[in-house]
């Protein structure tokens, strides 16, 4: 058995065009980040759309104008996002941003939250975005929020206990974070 391999000639328009859209390809795929690439192939590779602190403050404001007109009007309201905490027992026990829950509370709850946009938020932001990347690879809508509670406090924004109490006290892990002086740096 033999094989023909045929040599296919282009014409001389024909190979500069084919040149062109290589090398455009070249400069397009060279310039994004290799992250970003496999993210138009692959959705769930993509980087994890980020929040910001003004944009996470007027949400929670929202809701909870939202909350209080119910309220008046002895209706519920259904917020259509959750900020999740995934700090540490040790971390949260100190204080929170007002409105979110923990870890463990939407983990028990987990198909509650399926059609709403999950907010995860840690110290900085390094653990909440491992963990909206995992939701993510679940179905779930989901944002990291950028800067996380050390961001939140950067703005000079309340915090609570886990029981709603207004508090000053931030569990910031080492001292290498800092915080306003408005409020108390834990490490313990």
């Amino acid at each position: 058995m033999s094989i023909k391999i045929h040599q296919i000639r282009f014409a001389p328009i024909a190979r500069s065009s084919a040149i062109c859209v290589c090398a455009l390809s070249l400069i397009v795929f060279a310039t994004a980040p290799a992250q970003a690439q496999l993210g138009a192939v692959f959705p769930s590779l993509a980087p994890v759309e980020t929040i910001k602190v003004d944009e996470l403050k007027t949400l929670l404001d929202q809701r909870k104008a939202a909350e209080k007109k119910a309220q008046a009007e002895e209706k519920t309201v259904d917020s259509d996002f959750v900020l999740v905490d995934v700090r540490s027992e040790k971390e949260f026990s100190v204080s929170m941003i007002p409105g979110a829950i923990t870890k463990a509370e939407f983990e028990k709850q987990k198909s509650k939250f399926k059609d709403k946009t999950v907010i995860a938020y840690c110290l900085v932001g390094g653990r909440s975005g491992r963990y909206a990347s995992e939701l993510r690879r679940e179905g779930y809508d989901v944002k990291n929020f950028k800067g996380s509670i050390l961001g939140w406090c950067q703005a000079e924004l309340p915090v609570v206990t886990p029981d709603g109490k207004p508090t000053k006290r931030v569990h910031i892990y080492s001292d290498r974070y800092s915080i306003p002086d408005s409020y108390e740096a834990l490490t313990e």
